[in-house]
């Protein structure tokens, strides 16, 4: 009951919920980006069944923006969701309304910066993103109810990028930089919900620089190795080396320009980020 009411006091009202679903919630999901530093995504319809990693953006429309976190918490308009929840409760019902018929849901995270070069239905509007900006400062509870990033604190979007397939290279260098063990994450077994989480065959899922005080660190910050590898569903691991060496030497092997961007991109995002925080060598 008390959680009940909590949430009922974090909602918003009915009138700015109908207003900021009129422009897709993308006023307010670049307000809430910008306070909590979290991640923007939209999710996009495709008429197509065939679910393509490479569709083309012109054969997507959008369906929504909003924030989320790097684990399963979506921090949308009708308040803060499992990814689970949301899905079936917003996604799926707005594309049964708009797009009636076959298909499926593409979600792409982006910087706040591309969204003008994007087929969003309305374009952000500064006003209107400053209005929604006093209405979450307004809403206590439900700013409250939104963690805090770990630090250091990079980028979203670029912590993103160094999450879903670049992960060995940030790895990589932060050893560069820092001279930290770098290691690889591999799954034993997943949580229900993240069984369909992608990983090699020995149960690699990420990589991460371990400090001396047993913490390990990734684009999204310093934690435990638990609570990093809880971030992908894994509920039980091994760290290693010697595999954080054999996805390196896969992803030179398969791409040598496109690993060596990645590393050079990492290493200048370390360095830039060590000289705003004042940081020094992680220990």
């Amino acid at each position: 009951m008390g959680q009940a009411k909590s949430k009922q006091r974090a909602a918003f009202s009915p009138a700015q919920i109908h207003c900021w679903e009129e422009t897709d919630c993308v006023n307010f999901a670049v307000a809430l980006a910008r306070m909590t530093g979290w991640l923007l995504h939209v999710d996009w319809w495709s008429t197509s069944t065939q679910h393509r990693e490479d569709i083309p953006i012109e054969e997507l429309r959008p369906l929504r923006v909003y924030v989320a976190d790097n684990h399963d918490r979506v921090f949308d308009v009708r308040g803060i969701k499992t990814i689970m929840e949301f899905n079936e409760s917003v996604i799926r019902r707005k594309a049964q309304q708009a797009y009636p018929g076959n298909g499926c849901v593409y979600t792409r995270y982006y910087a706040e910066d591309r969204l003008a070069s994007l087929p969003l239905r309305v374009q952000p509007d500064p006003l209107l993103i400053s209005l929604a900006a006093d209405a979450v400062r307004g809403n206590v509870l439900y700013l409250a109810a939104i963690p805090a990033r770990m630090m250091p604190c990079i980028p979203a979007h670029q912590a993103a990028r160094y999450s879903y397939g670049a992960c060995a290279a940030f790895a990589e260098a932060m050893r560069e930089v820092y001279g930290l063990r770098a290691t690889a994450l591999l799954a034993t077994r997943f949580s229900p919900m993240f069984e369909g989480t992608k990983r090699g065959k020995s149960g690699y899922f990420h990589s991460v620089v371990l400090h001396d005080d047993g913490t390990a660190e990734d684009a999204w910050g310093r934690g435990t190795l638990e609570s990093i590898a809880a971030r992908f569903g894994a509920v039980e691991f091994e760290v290693s080396v010697e595999e954080h060496l054999a996805v390196l030497e896969r992803f030179r092997q398969t791409s040598s320009e496109a690993y060596g961007n990645a590393f050079n991109d990492a290493v200048r995002l370390i360095r830039s980020m060590t000289e705003t925080s004042g940081a020094g060598e992680g220990t």
